[in-house]
């Protein structure tokens, strides 16, 4: 089989301490290909990289074994693997190049989807820590994540009513 070009992207759960940037330096020089570094924003890292390979097995050793040797090499430890995905370096170009659709909400369907009113929206905004940040903030608003908005709903612990005046 003739080798072609894989894009891989090696999920790692993080580090303790955050690396310098050097050691982040060191990591996307060792990975093959074009590395880089993405921060999940949770307990977990994705390094992604360009693999030469034959056949997906070997692109998925491959960048598994290229993300532990560039990981000991930079941090001084073998890190943990949990995630791995593989796929042609054609799919990826088509897939950055024509993005999901993210289902976006502003306060008036936040409102909806927590049954409260706008300006209760608003409040938790500015008031509760467990409310989501938005991914932008435009004219008409700040905008959301539909799932950041899920899952806050699912953890959100309602009081029922007016607080009491003393």
């Amino acid at each position: 089989m003739t080798p072609q070009q894989w894009h891989a992207a090696v999920t790692i759960r993080r580090w303790n301490a955050q690396p310098s940037d050097d050691q982040l330096a060191e990591i996307t020089r060792v990975l093959p290909g074009y590395g880089i570094i993405v921060d999940t924003g949770v307990d977990r890292v994705r390094l992604e990289m360009t693999i030469e390979a034959s056949t997906v097995r070997q692109a998925a050793d491959a960048a598994v074994r290229a993300a532990r040797t560039a990981h000991s090499q930079a941090i001084s430890s073998a890190p943990e693997v949990t995630a791995l995905r593989v796929i042609t370096a054609e799919d990826h170009e088509r897939e950055i190049s024509r993005p999901h659709p993210m289902s976006l909400v502003g306060n008036a369907e936040i409102a909806r989807i927590l049954n409260v009113s706008r300006q209760r929206v608003e409040q938790l905004a500015r008031e509760n820590e467990a409310f989501p940040a938005p991914v932008a903030r435009l004219a008409a608003g700040p905008v959301y994540t539909r799932g950041s908005i899920d899952a806050f709903n699912t953890g959100w612990q309602r009081k029922p009513g007016r607080p009491k005046t003393t």
